[in-house]
């Protein structure tokens, strides 16, 4: 297990690429669960969603990733890439949502918006570039395409993702 980590730490530094990983259709599952549990619990306590829907959009992330992930393949008939590419996808935001972890404690405990939250915010999003970053390079591995349009991919997807979450609970948008 723990060659499995090392092995999606190198890639979260794009040191190694997704073909590295074991195919392995039940290390896949254990990194969905893994990422699926530490997405809906960073969202339940800052109150930021119910519970239904903290479920609804972490399901709804990882169901587009692995659809348009498919597609891709399929359409670049690099079907046998999928497990690993998708384990790739999957541990990789589940060691990035790792070091996010504290950032999300601090901001609870921090008062209200001040110089401290924004520079906690601020490193939020550092960690939400190089987790779209990380991605860009495992699309550009397993699609043999360019890494411009990896990243591309990568932040077209996430665009995407936040537009269906918009769209399916606009509650979360109003300020509470």
């Amino acid at each position: 297990m723990k060659a499995l980590w090392v092995r999606l730490w190198l890639l979260c530094r794009m040191r190694r690429g997704p073909e590295e990983l074991p195919y392995s259709v039940s290390v896949l599952c254990l990194v969905l669960l893994l990422d699926m549990a530490l997405g809906v619990g960073s969202q339940l306590p800052g109150h930021s969603a119910p519970l239904p829907v903290a479920l609804a959009i972490t399901l709804l992330a990882a169901g587009s990733d692995a659809l348009v992930l498919w597609g891709l393949l399929r359409f670049k008939q690099r079907d046998a890439r999928y497990v690993q590419s998708l384990t790739a996808i999957y541990g990789t935001d589940f060691l990035l949502g790792l070091l996010v972890l504290p950032l999300l404690g601090i901001s609870l405990l921090l008062p209200e918006p001040g110089g401290w939250l924004a520079l906690v915010v601020f490193a939020q999003m550092l960690v939400v570039g190089w987790g779209l970053g990380v991605r860009g390079f495992v699309y550009h591995r397993a699609l043999d395409v360019g890494i411009f349009q990896g990243n591309m991919l990568s932040l077209t997807l996430f665009f995407l993702n936040i537009f269906m979450v918009a769209k399916l609970f606009p509650e979360l948008l109003v300020r509470q």
